[in-house]
């Protein structure tokens, strides 16, 4: 067989690379450098694919497609005045060319009913980014007021629009698009939010404009009165932080400002402005969050006298009892975090149901409510296998010998 016939049989064909063909399409030149999807067939760009480096970008994050095309085109020997550009302005074709990144103009849409379907198109495709570019050419070319309409009865395309004006801090637009939507208390919370991003450092400034706010939009009639409530106690907070001007705490939350009353200002008394109590008072914190922070301000600096006297309630007959508005497990498990005395353990296993306790104390190796549990259930058998697994000679291992040394229990086994 000679050169010619070899290369012109069926066989070779399917196997090679024809010379012949028309100029790689810009799909098939992108393809180069990126991994196959799983289920096409083998060619020459999927082996080209497998033997790149992960770490390669694909070429299309290196060249633009409308620059891939002149390149394609001076590959092809064509002249660029000769290629038509693309005439379909329909709305279909201007959102496929926005979700393939194309370059596109919007403003061949000039009537209302192509700029409605544009965006009713562009929601239906759930895409951000074309919604977005849609809603942005809208208010390009129309008028607010009718945009604002369009965007009321499409749900989807306004939220875009609203974490857009959010994210780039057009608050002033954001706030005329919610009131003449009617939805003047939710504008003032995104005024309020904006506020505290732009001028947290700053007590002074952001306790006059939040006050403002707050006598402007927050006290109108039809404002959500946990809203309202928010924004008072936001400006009391604020009121305290330039009282003490300290720029650590300047606009800090109210469990941090508690934070440092209980390190620094535990002493003092109700009625003082640093007392933990007062600030408690002032900021309406909650009891639970009180013992929390009271709880990991003490614990950390291994004042275990002043979290005992927290928990520590006497009844009417005088005994003590461990009392605390957190759960029992919940304080129990901070405790041991936070590598509590033992007595503590104890004393916050004490008001837990029996076979509860039980079952927590071994998990806690609070050794001394173990035996005392087992002790009381009589069950010497547990008893002498708890044993085995407390150190030789030390306190615990000597209470477990002792107690099953006691003659006056009537062991069950």
């Amino acid at each position: 067989m000679d050169d010619d016939d070899y290369w012109n049989t069926s066989e070779t064909k399917e196997n090679a690379f024809n010379f012949d063909d028309d100029v790689l399409s810009p799909k098939e030149i992108l393809a180069i450098g990126q991994k196959p999807i799983s289920g096409q067939s083998d060619n020459i760009f999927s082996s080209v694919a497998v033997t790149l480096k992960a770490n390669q970008l694909p070429l299309s994050s290196l060249i633009s497609l409308k620059v891939l095309d002149l390149l394609i085109l001076a590959q092809s020997g064509k002249d660029p005045k000769d290629v038509k550009p693309e005439t379909d302005h329909s709305v279909a074709a201007t959102l496929k060319r926005l979700v393939l990144g194309r370059s596109v103009s919007l403003h061949c849409h000039r009537s209302l009913k192509s700029k409605t379907e544009l965006i009713d198109g562009a929601v239906a495709l759930g895409d951000g980014n074309v919604i977005l570019t849609v809603v942005l050419f809208l208010i390009q070319t129309l008028n607010k007021k009718l945009v604002y309409e369009l965007l009321n009865s499409r749900p989807l395309a306004l939220s875009h629009y609203i974490g857009f004006l959010q994210s780039e801090g057009k608050i002033t637009e954001l706030t005329d698009l919610l009131t003449m939507l009617g939805r003047s208390p939710e504008a003032a919370v995104y005024q309020l939010q904006h506020l505290v991003r732009t001028q947290g450092t700053n007590v002074e400034v952001l306790l006059r404009k939040v006050t403002n706010l707050a006598s402007n939009h927050f006290n109108q009639p039809g404002v959500d009165a946990h809203q309202l409530k928010m924004v008072n106690d936001y400006v009391k907070l604020l009121e305290w932080q330039k009282c003490v001007n300290k720029p650590a705490l300047n606009n800090a939350s109210p469990l941090t400002c508690l934070a440092h009353c209980c390190t620094n200002h535990w002493h003092e008394g109700a009625g003082n402005m640093m007392s933990p109590l007062t600030l408690c008072q002032r900021q309406q914190i909650a009891p639970v969050q009180y013992e929390w922070v009271v709880l990991n301000v003490h614990a950390g600096a291994a004042k275990w006298d002043i979290v005992e006297s927290l928990f520590s309630k006497k009844d009417w007959l005088g005994r003590s009892s461990v009392s605390s508005h957190m759960a029992p497990q919940t304080l129990l498990a901070r405790l041991q975090q936070l590598q509590a005395p033992s007595r503590l353990l104890a004393a916050a296993l004490a008001v837990l149901p029996t076979d509860e306790r039980l079952r927590l104390a071994q998990h806690y190796k609070v050794h001394s409510v173990v035996i005392e549990m087992l002790h009381k259930q009589k069950d010497r058998a547990a008893l002498t296998n708890y044993k085995m697994t407390l150190s030789p000679q030390s306190e615990e291992y000597i209470l477990a010998e002792n107690t099953l040394r006691d003659t006056s229990v009537k062991w069950k086994n």
